[in-house]
């Protein structure tokens, strides 16, 4: 609510009380219907309020429902690599679920600039997953009550103190291995199309209930040489092509299993 709706709504509210105290009468009719009209315009505000933001409830709610359960927080980001109608996914090495999937992973956090933050926020390392020196300070946390979940990702949005280049996860993936030329890709453009946030669910994969979150990045090839580089992905065995049709089915058309968070680099 705006501090011009707080004002309205205290002035309606002390107007209607102020109505039980006089005598009938013009004064009191005009103090009355006064009264009134503050207090509908403020419902009439929190009501355009909440629609407005109604696919934030599921984080406003963590005020009040279940505020000091536990949460698992991921915070990613997905490639959208597409050419010619079909979308660029990479075979997943990790052994916890096995088939294809976006390039792209959990950002890091610096993890001595935000040791005071996480612990006012109650945040620690998720370790359901074994971690590695190439997991490292990935965001792949558990938040001890979910009621700071709101705070943690207003620090996110605030870009301090965190990774915010992709670049990384698309150069481990892609570039490291050998499966896309350096020469032809020293940087990549991208830009930014959106985000994924779901609320907090409840899933078969941890044994506590989870939060996700993927920002979405389509890279934008700068070059005749780069296009056809991302066309010769076609030939490792590590890389598919998939329809937005498979990818919504959860097959490729020869059987191979696409991983269902796949789906978020769609376009809605």
């Amino acid at each position: 609510m705006s501090a011009k709706g707080k004002v309205s709504f205290t002035l309606g509210g002390l107007g209607l009380v102020s109505c039980f105290f006089l005598d009938e009468g013009e004064l009191k009719d005009t103090i009355l219907k006064i009264s009134l009209g503050l207090v509908i315009a403020v419902v009439l505000e929190v009501i355009i309020f909440l629609y407005e933001h109604r696919k934030k409830w599921s984080l406003i709610k963590t005020k009040f429902w279940k505020p000091n359960a536990s949460v698992r927080i991921t915070v990613a980001y997905l490639f959208r690599i597409e050419t010619n109608g079909k979308y660029v996914l990479i075979k997943r090495h990790k052994n916890d679920f096995i088939g294809y999937q976006p390039v792209g992973g959990a950002y890091k956090y610096f993890k001595e600039e935000n040791r005071a933050r996480f612990d006012e926020l109650g945040i620690l390392p998720c370790n359901q997953i074994v971690r590695d020196e190439d997991t490292e300070n990935d965001m792949r946390l558990i938040m001890n009550k979910r009621k700071k979940l709101v705070d943690f990702l207003k620090w996110f949005d605030s870009r301090k103190d965190r990774e915010i280049d992709p670049f990384r996860e698309f150069c481990e993936e892609l570039i490291q291995p050998g499966i896309l030329p350096m020469k032809l890709f020293p940087h990549i453009k991208y830009s930014y199309v959106g985000k994924h946030q779901e609320g907090i669910l409840r899933t078969d994969d941890y044994p506590v209930d989870q939060f996700r979150h993927a920002d979405i990045f389509e890279l934008r090839i700068e070059s005749e040489a780069q296009k056809q580089a991302i066309l010769d992905l076609a030939k490792h065995e590590e890389i598919i092509f998939a329809t937005a049709e498979e990818i919504k089915k959860g097959t490729a058309s020869n059987g191979i299993r696409i991983l269902p968070h796949t789906f978020k680099i769609l376009p809605k």
